[in-house]
């Protein structure tokens, strides 16, 4: 699986220097609202975009026909996938808190924010792939606008019809946020094992 995973990396090497080029912009802005939290937001969201284009090159170019050809079985490829993704989250923890302590973030702020762009990622991971795997990369690319905006505005229209009042202070929010990386990675295996499903009942 690890070939898998080297593969998708050196497809996503001919991008590397447009990654580099769209990290600094977003750093430079971040810079000058002085708040790290907007690098860290967009870097989570910006690493599905990244697993996305992997997936693209595999569509286009038809890998998925010649990798059933392969001792490589259904479930090997797809959890490559998450793997990728995965890894790609590790990056953006490392990256982002280099970003955090060179804005000087109190270390406490900086993990509650770590946690919850975490979350944010693995969460988008969660609904994406198995989308990705069962429509394909263009319908995956559209729903990240519906995944993004989908909880803000129901957030929004459920707390100003007064169904919702969030009320939480600021112990509670510690603790939340300090969780919220476990239910990402519940929710992703649970992806994992409905995308491993969809894969293996596609035909190519």
């Amino acid at each position: 699986m690890s070939g898998l995973v080297y593969k998708d990396l050196i497809n996503l090497k001919q991008q590397w220097k447009s990654y580099l080029l769209i990290l600094v912009f977003w750093g430079g802005l971040s810079v000058m609202q002085e708040s790290p939290y907007f690098f860290g937001g967009m870097f989570s969201v910006y690493l599905s975009i990244v697993l996305l284009t992997a997936c693209g090159y595999d569509e286009q170019s038809g890998w998925d026909k010649y990798a059933l050809t392969m001792p490589v079985s259904r479930s090997r490829i797809v959890l490559s996938k998450y793997l990728l993704g995965l890894l790609m989250d590790v990056i953006g923890f490392v990256t982002t808190a280099i970003f955090f302590a060179a804005s000087r973030t109190p270390f406490q702020e900086m993990m509650i924010g770590q946690c919850i762009f975490q979350t944010i990622s693995l969460c988008m991971l969660a609904i994406l792939l198995p989308i990705t795997f069962k429509f394909g990369v263009e319908k995956a690319r559209i729903s990240i606008a519906v995944v993004m905006l989908a909880p803000i505005l129901l957030g929004y229209m459920l707390i100003q019809s007064g169904a919702w009042h969030p009320e939480f202070n600021f112990e509670q929010l510690i603790h939340m946020a300090y969780f919220a990386p476990v239910v990402g990675l519940c929710l992703l295996a649970v992806s994992a094992l409905l995308s491993i499903q969809i894969y293996k009942g596609k035909e190519f």
